[in-house]
């Protein structure tokens, strides 16, 4: 069997998926889950590297994200291969299942076990910006890790 495939999903796949990303596939890796995560957005810079404050903001947590990392475009291919998308925003998920309707029940928030909260979008701010963003995904990532278990 393939293993899975977990996508991490913002607007421009610069700042919170790729941060995202980078944490899922750290933690899932530390508790033994065989997964793969990617990210992509749904108006993504496509090509472009991570913002270099989500960059910063993941060393300064002990997370990296590979240097070949570059923004991607949620498009047919990845929502047909993965298994699970855990977007960041209400809108994104209605992007979703308006442009994918056959995936819709694939598109889970990424604070869903976390009182169904988002996670805003640090564009354009500072360090600490960042790193409270980092630690909202890690506070809802460790909340996904169990489910994951079961639902993978």
């Amino acid at each position: 069997m393939a293993t899975p495939l977990v996508t991490v999903i913002c607007t421009a796949n610069i700042c919170r998926s790729p941060m995202g990303q980078a944490i899922l596939q750290a933690k899932a890796d530390a508790a033994g889950l065989k997964i793969n995560v990617n990210s992509c957005g749904v108006q993504a810079l496509t090509g472009k590297r991570p913002d270099k404050q989500a960059l910063g903001a993941l060393e300064r947590a002990g997370y990296s994200i590979g240097e070949e990392k570059r923004a991607e475009q949620l498009l047919m291919p990845q929502a047909n291969a993965t298994q699970l998308m855990l977007v960041m925003e209400s809108r994104h998920k209605q992007w979703v299942v308006q442009n994918y309707p056959a995936y819709s029940g694939k598109v889970w928030l990424m604070g869903h076990w976390n009182q169904q909260s988002e996670v805003a979008d640090p564009i354009g701010k500072g360090p600490n910006e960042f790193d409270a963003c980092l630690k909202v995904l890690e506070g809802d990532i460790d909340l996904w890790l169990p489910k994951l278990r079961a639902l993978l």
